[in-house]
């Protein structure tokens, strides 16, 4: 870490990082993540200046993804009892979140699951768990607080099991009826083709406007939850060919499939911002809560569609 300015407490700049990938920390401005090609460099244009919770951040929109996780008709369609804050999220995507993206020159990426055969053969036991088995209860603690101790006052475990709900990658999840009260095939559950693993209505439709734009989304498949868990996922092969250093993340479930792409992406070096209100999920609140804490005290940046809004309006 190298720094410029004054050498007490009212330091105009400080870099931090390595030669090949810094910020640079500012009192009045917070954090630049423009990655220009030297500190001292000119400033790099166009720039987004973009409110965050705790302090604000300068990013390159040409260097900045807004990475969409998984809002398939499997989470958002299939699923019993989805969470309205799902459509809560993808009503701030469509409305702020997109519209700011694609003013501002952002790349838009949906990351979403979509398995081939192949990937059957070597997907890990613990993913096809996750997605494939339900507990018995609705326990939250798991004996871990102070309700779960037992008549003589001991502590013990809750154990409820649990149970297949064949909607595991590659299940057949059969016919599905839809809201307007007409019935498909969703499919074999995740597969790559299948309607199930497609985007949800407005948001596929959102896609295929920006096929004529400057800068296209692009759609881009995962095999796990996180999309980023080796340099040779294809997200991570597209990010580095684009020269993307700035992931703005969104989608679902916030606190698994978003935040352990998150957390990889963090640990390869890139800048990792959580737009909060453009993530939704179907676990207790206080997970979503962790993920936004951890995002700004840890993990990078947290943000919100309205932010991102104000930021590309300024451009």
């Amino acid at each position: 870490m190298s720094q410029t300015g004054n050498d007490d407490m009212q330091l105009s700049s400080v870099v931090v990082g390595s030669p090949n990938n810094f910020w640079i920390w500012s009192r009045k401005f917070g954090w630049d993540l423009t990655h220009p090609a030297t500190p001292d460099a000119p400033p790099i244009q166009p720039r987004l200046c973009l409110r965050c919770e705790i302090s604000n951040i300068t990013i390159d929109p040409m260097k900045t993804a807004l990475v969409i996780i998984d809002m398939h008709n499997y989470s958002m369609s299939c699923a019993p009892n989805v969470n309205p804050a799902v459509f809560r999220a993808q009503d701030m995507l469509l409305k702020y979140a997109i519209p700011a993206a694609r003013k501002a020159g952002i790349q838009i990426i949906w990351l979403n699951w979509g398995l081939t055969e192949e990937d059957l053969k070597t997907i890990p036991p613990g993913a096809m768990r996750v997605l494939g088995w339900e507990a018995n209860c609705d326990a939250i603690d798991y004996g871990l607080s102070i309700r779960s101790l037992s008549p003589d006052g001991t502590s013990e475990m809750i154990s409820c099991g649990e149970h297949p709900v064949f909607r595991g990658p590659g299940a057949d999840l059969g016919e599905v009826m839809l809201e307007d009260g007409t019935s498909l095939d969703a499919g074999r559950a995740l597969m790559r083709g299948t309607w199930n693993a497609e985007l949800n209505g407005p948001l596929l439709s959102a896609f295929e406007e920006s096929q004529g734009t400057t800068r296209p989304d692009v759609r881009i498949h995962k095999d796990r939850n996180s999309g980023l868990y080796s340099s040779s996922c294809d997200c991570s092969i597209f990010l580095t060919r684009s020269g993307i250093r700035t992931l703005l993340f969104a989608g679902m479930n916030t606190d698994q499939c978003v935040m352990s792409t998150l957390q990889d992406a963090h640990c390869r070096g890139y800048d990792t911002v959580l737009v909060k209100d453009a993530c939704a999920t179907d676990s207790p609140r206080y997970a979503q809560e962790n993920a936004e804490f951890n995002c700004c005290r840890n993990l990078g940046f947290l943000t919100t569609c309205e932010s991102l809004a104000q930021a590309a309006d300024l451009i």
